[in-house]
């Protein structure tokens, strides 16, 4: 873990605890909507502003106040019995907490004009010998910088810092909580969700890397703006952002909570990256926006092998993915059936190739169910029709009733928990077998991982790989496995050595894809499967988490995404799991009352720019379901047709549309059965035209909606073209599936735009700047 020297400041004044408050006032600096953060000024009186306030108090723990400059206390509360930081000390069993506000010593110092210096001595023992200090900087994007170091641990065992801790954070009424979880997600009931099911306040905690695809959290109103949280790592180390109800949700408490390596072995400690505070304007758009002015700068982005041009080009010419599991018959000669239909190049995602039955029989894969040589012979027919396929491979589970877990010895090099057992992991409902995690920063296991592959690539013919769980990382606290125990970033060390290994095995062309969406990971995944688009099949839609385009929004251009739960029909079964728990429902059509929730789910991946894709397709679907398969293919040629917006495009915000809200009936089962019998019901409100808007790296703007409705429509969109960023006089073109027509031009300032839209038809108005 790098370290950052800790600079002593000189001229302190000493200060003993609770007898004197030293205010630090801040001046503003002015942003949209009267929002800021503050610079130091040398006087000690409260001085009001047009901004926000930050006061910093030494009494009752050290309690940071925001206040924006209408007043309103944007964190902070009169007392905190903790303070700035917290340290986790010690094991599960024998842990504790020492607080900042357990030092008996606390000095202030101004450094660099912009800068707060904090120190904290004196502990109770064992840690009498412990130094703290803090710097909390001003940026000059109306954010704030916390750094922390510690000195003095010697052989203690702290294993988690929590700074900066605020706490008395108001949660408004018409408050959003955004969170990058993959794809990323929101809850318009923050104060709900917080207060949690008994009103006593829950904790909300979100790990990177992993399924937090960024390092950033926002909790604002769409329209007052509110409060920015985020991290400038550019090394993955292991962190959270955790969040706790307070007041039966009408405030919350917020930390970083930073995971150490190598608990007990350190006598300092810095995270080489600061935590970010800061407000935004908006909602989670606007600090999605913050966020991809940092993130896009930074090597992920800069060599993503989609932005690189590296990315194989049959995975970006695709035109739709098809989802399948099973032998070659029931993948490859559907999706041929496919791609004839909706005339695109089309790549297949294919799952129950292997050997052993799914969830209990990884890393077996080899040989394949239906054997090498009818498998080979069968990618070699899918090739010459134009098909490429990648295939199932998950890529940190060992199932413990395997062969190969005795035979190879793999236990040795499993994942272990805090107290050394191996870390175990069940998914199986039909025939519930353990499985162990593996950690690609073991050689040993990247080697059995590689050797398969190897196998796939170049014996079977195979384009790719999709490497289930890649997307995630854990803790291990494996001893004698080379790295740091606890905290680090040697997961994401290990995953690219694992990459580099395959690319090297695989040759040229070959395609990997991961679970979810990373940041971590675009310089070495080709494609993200984000599916939560139609996370309704496995998520109760009463849950209070909406899904929402956050990566696509910051790292469309860097990442291509694709996938969906959605399918036509209820979930298939393996043929290798229990036969007596077989449903006889598996892959029949779903009752037809389900089907908007198919549309729902496709007009999401059009306007949020993803390549479509339809799970458990049969060409029966194409007479039976014709309807829901012409849609599927309009949108698949509609943006097949603009990938400069919609394969390469950067998100925008779209103009407001007005259309009717219609009440969805929602199919709640997964991609293959999560329970025996049928779906469960539930419902939920969407508006019948989703919008989504795209910029073209030559100004041209995209407007695209989908609409799920089964009865013809007027869309009515306010448009303003300066807020897209084309200049008035614009013309608006529109292209459907009829073809393109000529709307006329944009004027100058907000304007309405009457649109209609056909039953279940996409379309997309294109703004062209004059002159282009």
């Amino acid at each position: 873990m790098p370290h950052r020297s800790v600079s002593r400041s000189e001229g302190v004044v000493n200060q003993p605890p609770r007898q004197l408050v030293r205010r630090l006032l801040f001046r503003t600096l002015p942003v949209a909507a009267s929002l800021g953060l503050l610079a130091c000024t040398d006087v000690d009186p409260t001085l009001n502003s047009s901004g926000i306030k930050v006061t910093l108090s030494q009494q009752d723990g050290h309690v940071v106040k925001l206040v924006d400059g209408t007043g309103r206390q944007l964190a902070g509360r009169p007392t905190d019995s903790l303070g700035l930081w917290t340290l986790d000390i010690g094991g599960d069993s024998a842990r504790h907490t020492l607080a900042a506000s357990q030092a008996k010593l606390f000095t202030i110092n101004r450094k660099e004009g912009d800068t707060l210096v904090l120190e904290w001595r004196e502990f109770p023992a064992p840690l009498a010998q412990l130094a703290v200090t803090a710097r909390v900087s001003l940026r000059s994007d109306s954010t704030t910088a916390w750094s922390i170091a510690l000195s003095g641990m010697d052989t203690v065992s702290v294993e988690q810092v929590h700074f900066p801790r605020l706490t008395g954070i108001t949660v408004e009424e018409g408050a959003e909580l955004a969170v990058p979880s993959w794809m990323g997600q929101r809850t318009r009931q923050p104060r709900t969700m917080l207060a949690g099911t008994d009103g006593k306040g829950k904790r909300l905690e979100f790990a990177y890397p992993g399924a937090t695809s960024m390092q950033m959290v926002a909790l604002s109103h769409p329209e007052r703006g509110g409060m920015y949280f985020a991290a400038d790592d550019t090394a993955a180390y292991r962190k959270s952002f955790s969040l706790w109800g307070e007041g039966g949700g009408d405030s919350t408490g917020y930390a970083m909570v930073h995971v150490l390596s190598d608990p007990g072995k350190n006598s300092n400690y810095a995270p080489s990256y600061h935590a970010i505070v800061g407000v935004v304007p908006g909602d989670w758009l606007s600090a999605v926006e913050r966020y991809r002015a940092w993130g896009t700068k930074q090597y992920w982005a800069r060599e993503s092998r989609l932005h690189s041009g590296i990315t194989p080009k049959w995975m970006t010419d695709a035109g739709a993915w098809e989802w399948n599991r099973g032998r070659s018959d029931v993948v490859l000669e559907p999706a041929a059936a496919l791609q004839k239909d909706v005339g695109l190049p089309v790549n297949v995602f294919w799952h129950w190739w292997h050997h052993g039955p799914y969830d209990t029989s990884f890393p077996d894969y080899i040989p394949p169910r239906e054997g090498a040589a009818p498998f080979t012979k069968a990618v070699a027919k899918a090739h010459a029709e134009g098909l490429h396929a990648i295939v199932y491979m998950n890529q940190r589970l060992w199932c413990t009733n395997t062969p190969s877990w005795t035979k190879d010895g793999a236990e040795q090099w499993a994942v272990r928990e805090r107290d050394g057992t191996v870390r175990l992991e069940t998914y199986n409902v039909f025939n519930p077998l353990p499985c162990a995690t593996m950690n690609p920063y073991n050689e040993f296991w990247r080697n059995k991982y590689v050797g398969i592959a190897d196998t796939v690539l170049n014996q079977y013919g195979i384009d790719g790989i999709y490497m289930d769980q890649a997307v995630l990382s854990l803790i291990d606290w494996s001893k004698g496995h080379g790295h740091p125990v606890g905290g680090g970033n040697y997961w994401m060390q290990g995953f690219r050595e694992l990459a580099k290994s395959l690319r090297t095995r695989g040759g040229e062309g070959r395609g990997f894809a991961g679970e979810g969406g990373g940041e971590s990971w675009m310089p070495d995944l080709d494609a993200f499967l984000t599916l939560q688009v139609s996370q309704e099949r496995y998520m109760d839609p009463a849950s209070g988490w909406e899904v929402i385009p956050m990566f696509q929004a910051a790292y469309h251009p860097y990442a291509l995404t694709y996938g969906t739960y959605g399918s036509l029909t209820l979930p298939p079964y393996d043929d290798l799991w229990p036969k007596e728990k077989r449903p006889a429902t598996a892959m029949q059509l779903l009752d037809e009352k389900f089907v908007r929730q198919f549309h729902l789910e496709q007009a999401r991946m059009f306007v949020w720019g993803m390549q479509p894709t339809i799970a458990n397709f049969l060409p029966d679907q194409l007479t039976a379901r014709r309807r829901e398969m012409d849609y599927f293919g309009k949108l698949a040629r509609l943006r097949y047709g603009l990938r400069d917006f919609f394969q390469t495009g950067e998100f925008i915000r779209a103009p407001k549309v007005q259309v009717p809200e219609v009440d969805l009936l929602l199919s709640r089962i997964s991609i293959y059965a999560a329970r025996l019998g049928g779906p469960t019901e539930a419902h939920i409100k969407t508006p019948e035209v989703l919008s989504g808007a795209w910029k073209a790296a030559d100004g041209r703007v995209a407007v695209a909606l989908a609409g799920i409705n089964l009865e013809a429509v007027e869309a009515v969109l306010t448009i303003d073209p300066a807020q897209l960023g084309v200049a008035a006089g614009a013309r608006i073109v529109r292209h459907d599936s009829n073809g393109q027509q000529e709307l006329g031009t944009l004027k100058a300032g907000s304007q309405e735009l009457r649109v209609p839209v056909g039953v279940l038809e996409g379309l997309v108005l294109e703004l062209i700047p004059p002159g282009k």
